[in-house]
C-alpha cells in the first residue's frame, strides 16, 4: 500500500501564506516529504481536499498543476507496483530530479558492476615504461556478475538486474556463499568463493563511497571468516635440491627446455622475480649492477631494487641478441602483440616451465614439487637462513616482512637445526 498526498502548512516566513509539501508513503517505510514550488493564501487552502478553494483563474491553474504533479508520481509508483519492484518513498521522491547525483543513488548492483568493469577495462597503468590495462581485474568482476545472475535466477526466480543494494542482506550473501561452494564442489574445488566475496565486498565499498542508498557493509559480518587469509604452504625446496637443478645435465633437454630452465634460474638469482615480471622486464630496468622495476601484480606502485649477481648478468647477456625490441628475454616476439595475447603467452610459458622443471626433478630424483614460483620462496628462505635482516630482504623482493614470513619462508635446514638442538640440549 502506498499514498501520495499534498500537505499544506503556514509558511514560517509569512504566516498568511501556505507552504505545500508532497508526502510519499509506503507500508514498511518512513514518510518522505518534498517541497512544491507552488504557494498561495493559507485561508484558501483546503487540507481535506488537498487543493485551493475558489473558482478564480489563478486558483484553477494552481489546482491543475497540483493534480499534474500527483499524477506523474502516481504513474511511476503504479508501474513499479505492477512490475513487483521493491521501491522506497525516497526513491520515488527523487525520480524526476534532473540532478544526476540523486538518480545515481538508486543504482542497481548490476549497473554498479558494469560501471566498475568499464572503469577497469579503460584504466591504463604505466609499468616500467609499458602501458598496461587492468583487464584481469575487470575479468574478476565479470565472473562475479555472471555468478550472481545464475544464483538469483535459480534461488529467487528473479533477474539480477532488478536487485538494489538494499536487497543484498546477510541472508542473501550467506546463501550466495553456499551456492558458490556447491557449484565448486561439482568440479572438486571451492568455486572461488574467497575471490567472489572479496569482489562483492569491494563493490559495496565503492558504492558506499558514491553515496548509493541501501549499502550495508555489515551484511558481510556472518561470513567474515571467508575473508581471512587462508592457510598457505610456502613452495621453497631444500638447498640440495636447488643445487641439483642448477647443475643438471642439459644434454637431455631441448633448446626450448634449456630456455625454460634459464628463466627459472634467473628468477632465483635475481631475487625471486615472478613469472609475469620476468616476461615484461625491459633493458631500461637494468642499471649497472641493479634491476630497478615495478611489479606488475601490485595494486599500488612498488619500487623494487634487486642486486643482480654475476650468474643473473650472464643470463641477461646470453639472450641479449635473441630478445626482441627492448625486452630482456625473447618471450614477446611481435611488435603489435595485444595485451591479451601477452597475458595468454605468459600463462602458456608458465605451464611449459613447470613441465620442464617436473622433467628435471624426475631425472634428478627430486621428490619435492618445484614450480616457477618456487624460486621466490627459495631465494627468501636462503637469505633469512643466512641471517639477512627482513627489511633488507623486503627491499630485494618487493614485499613487506609480514608477507615474507607468511607466504614465502620455509625452514629448509631442518636436519642442521635438529643437530644443533641436540648439541644445545
Amino acid at each position: 500500500m502506498f499514498t501520495i498526498r499534498i500537505k499544506g502548512e503556514r509558511s514560517p516566513k509569512d504566516i498568511q501564506m501556505v507552504r505545500l509539501k508532497i508526502v510519499f508513503y509506503r507500508t514498511g517505510y518512513s514518510r518522505i516529504t518534498k517541497a512544491i514550488c507552488i504557494s498561495g493564501l493559507y485561508k484558501d487552502w483546503n487540507q481535506k481536499k488537498q487543493c485551493f478553494a475558489g473558482n478564480t483563474t489563478e486558483i484553477n491553474s494552481k489546482n491543475h498543476l497540483l493534480r499534474k504533479i500527483i499524477l506523474k508520481y502516481l504513474k511511476v509508483a503504479e508501474r513499479w507496483e505492477f512490475q513487483g519492484k521493491e521501491w522506497t518513498p525516497l526513491e520515488l521522491s527523487h525520480y524526476y530530479d534532473e540532478h544526476r547525483k540523486y538518480k545515481d543513488r538508486f543504482t542497481t548492483v548490476s549497473s554498479m558492476l558494469d560501471h566498475i568493469i568499464d572503469y577497469f577495462m579503460n584504466r591504463k597503468r604505466v609499468k616500467n615504461g609499458i602501458t598496461l590495462s587492468s583487464a584481469n581485474t575487470a575479468k574478476g568482476y565479470k565472473i562475479l556478475k555472471r555468478s550472481l545472475e545464475s544464483f538469483t535466477r535459480l534461488k529467487y526466480r528473479k533477474e539480477f538486474s532488478k536487485f538494489l543494494f538494499r536487497d543484498i542482506n546477510e541472508k542473501f550473501i550467506t546463501e550466495y556463499g553456499v551456492y558458490v561452494q556447491q557449484q565448486g564442489a561439482k568440479k572438486g574445488n571451492n568455486g572461488g568463493v574467497y575471490a567472489k566475496l572479496k569482489y562483492l565486498r569491494a563493490t559495496f565499498t565503492y558504492a558506499r563511497k558514491k553515496g548509493i542508498y541501501g549499502v550495508d557493509i555489515s551484511a558481510f559480518d556472518p561470513i567474515r571468516d571467508k575473508f581471512k587469509s587462508r592457510f598457505f604452504i610456502p613452495k621453497a625446496i631444500t638447498s640440495e635440491s636447488m643445487r641439483l637443478i642448477e647443475n643438471t645435465d642439459r644434454s637431455f633437454l631441448s633448446r626450448c627446455e634449456q630456455f625454460h630452465l634459464d628463466l627459472f634460474l634467473f628468477s632465483y638469482y635475481a631475487g625471486g622475480i615472478s613469472n609475469i615480471d620476468i616476461c615484461f622486464l625491459t633493458r631500461l630496468c637494468v642499471k649497472k649492477d641493479e634491476l630497478v622495476f615495478e611489479r606488475i601484480k601490485c595494486n599500488k606502485q612498488v619500487r623494487v631494487i634487486l642486486i643482480v649477481i654475476d650468474k643473473a648478468k650472464d643470463l641477461i647477456e646470453k639472450y641479449r641478441k635473441e630478445a626482441y625490441m627492448n625486452y630482456v628475454f625473447p618471450i614477446f616476439k611481435r611488435y603489435n602483440q595485444s595485451e591479451k595475447h601477452k597475458y595468454e603467452l605468459v600463462c602458456r610459458l608458465t605451464m611449459k616451465v613447470n613441465k620442464t622443471l617436473y622433467k628435471i626433478c624426475s631425472n634428478e630424483h627430486i621428490r619435492e614439487k618445484v614450480t616457477w614460483s618456487t624460486a621466490r620462496s627459495c631465494f627468501i628462505s636462503m637469505l633469512i637462513d643466512k641471517g639477512y635482516h627482513p627489511l633488507q630482504i623486503a627491499e630485494q623482493v618487493g614485499n613487506n616482512p609480514q608477507t615474507i614470513y607468511k607466504y614465502y619462508y620455509v625452514n629448509t635446514n631442518k636436519e642442521q637445526m635438529r643437530i644443533h638442538l641436540n648439541e644445545l640440549f
